[in-house]
């Protein structure tokens, strides 16, 4: 095992920032793996990042000519193949393995029966073959994987970060805090979850289970050239929720707000999501540990977001209205969240910037792509709704044929039969 880092799904939002990020801010090799999955599913809806984003070895050699350096490295290969991720593992022997290799959006996941088929097996096989992999080949490695707050969805009691104690008839009982996801997407996380304490149990692997908060933002230090920028989406499929706010402001002159706007939930800028995420590489849980990281720094109700969007919109001569529109999804509109969060304080984590600071950045991102953003203007309100009779497939987001492949369990198979296997039969 050497000090290698390997980003499972290093092509995306959060994934390639922190790729540059860990490969600046030191001499180990890190190694972005990814299968470029999700500029197609983006695609596939439609839709498209509204900052244009290079091609892999166009991004590694922007970076190496910005830095002096040569210690990223890019390799197109899909998590859900078992002999590429033991390939890649036992070739690199990582310290660190980040585990982002997953469709992430709530909306994708509820479009039709194959889509949410497609989240799921996707999800839950990646994950599993890292596992693997890494209790084969680097059982000392620590696996940081992304989860999600949602896989909490909204309790009517503080969300523990750990375990919670539990007392029924005199008997005290210490468990994991339960989940209750509110989303075919949210579900599979919380296969995930399980999945990742199922092997440190059997087999002692060291992880990190983050439970991640929202994310907005459009830059971080890293990515502010051109051709290192980092994909922004702002679609109703695959848009969070401020960087939505934001556009709609620019395109609509008009936030679309769901139901009542009481929605209450936990975000972080995308500045503070790169620093905590590498203080978790750099502070990873002893030998043989489990640890859950409730990652996000403040909580908003939706309507509160939209304030502050419209207030920051006056700055760049923008008036923008809002409009309620019926909330696509099946969820709490007025609830209780509160959410212990001590770990990434405990290890100094401190806010970059404050969350007006960065919905000014996003403006200007906005407004510098205002035609790329007119261009995709009907992809901004809603197409998706939770609830409803699904159909096996969709006319409206037909999934890419290819990827409506479910013989995962075929490729293990041969993996299993390949005489450069024999040695993990």
């Amino acid at each position: 095992m050497n000090d290698a880092v390997l980003i499972f799904g290093g092509d995306g939002y959060i994934g390639w920032p922190l790729a540059l990020h860990t490969a600046w801010s030191s001499d180990r090799q890190v190694v972005i793996v990814d299968n470029l999955v999700t500029r197609r599913l983006v695609t596939s809806v439609g839709a498209d990042s509204l900052v244009p984003i290079l091609s892999p070895s166009a991004r590694v050699a922007a970076y190496e000519r910005a830095s002096g350096k040569n210690n990223l490295v890019f390799v197109e290969a899909d998590a859900r193949d078992p002999r590429h991720v033991d390939h890649l593992i036992s070739k690199y022997m990582p310290e660190s393995v980040v585990h982002l290799a997953q469709q992430r959006s709530a909306p994708f996941s509820m479009v039709d029966q194959e889509h949410a088929l497609y989240t799921q097996v996707n999800n839950v096989v990646t994950n599993m073959n890292i596992l693997f992999s890494m209790t084969r080949r680097v059982p000392e490695a620590h696996l940081l994987k992304m989860g999600s707050m949602g896989e909490y969805g909204t309790p009517e009691i503080e969300i523990t970060e750990g375990p919670i104690e539990i007392q029924r008839d005199g008997r005290r009982h210490s468990a994991m805090f339960p989940r209750a996801g509110q989303s075919w997407y949210h579900l599979s996380k919380i296969f995930d979850t399980y999945n990742v304490l199922m092997s440190n149990k059997l087999d002692g692997l060291r992880s990190t289970d983050v439970m991640q908060g929202v994310v907005y933002g459009s830059v971080t230090n890293e990515t502010t050239d051109v051709p290192l920028a980092t994909r922004f989406d702002f679609d109703s499929i695959w848009g969070t929720v401020i960087n939505k706010y934001v556009v709609q402001a620019v395109v609509l002159n008009k936030l679309l707000i769901y139901g009542k706007g009481g929605q209450t939930r936990g975000f972080l800028s995308l500045y503070d999501s790169i620093e905590c995420l590498s203080l978790l590489l750099d502070n990873p849980p002893p030998a043989g540990g489990y640890r859950v990281v409730n990652q996000l720094d403040e909580t908003y109700d939706t309507m509160t977001l939209a304030s502050k969007v419209q207030a920051i919109a006056k700055e760049y001569g923008i008036s923008a209205g809002s409009q309620a529109v019926p909330n696509p999804r099946v969820e709490k509109e007025e609830h209780v969240y509160m959410v212990e969060h001590k770990i990434l304080p405990a290890l100094g984590f401190k806010r970059t910037k404050e969350i007006d600071d960065v919905i000014r950045e996003i403006f200007e991102t906005v407004i510098e792509n205002r035609e790329r953003a007119m261009r995709m203007k009907s992809l901004l309100t809603p197409s998706v709704t939770w609830a409803g009779k699904k159909s096996i497939t969709s006319d409206l987001f037909p999934l890419p044929r290819d990827l409506a492949d479910w013989s995962s369990w075929q490729e293990v198979a041969e993996f299993a039969r390949d005489r450069s296997s024999s040695d993990l039969r």
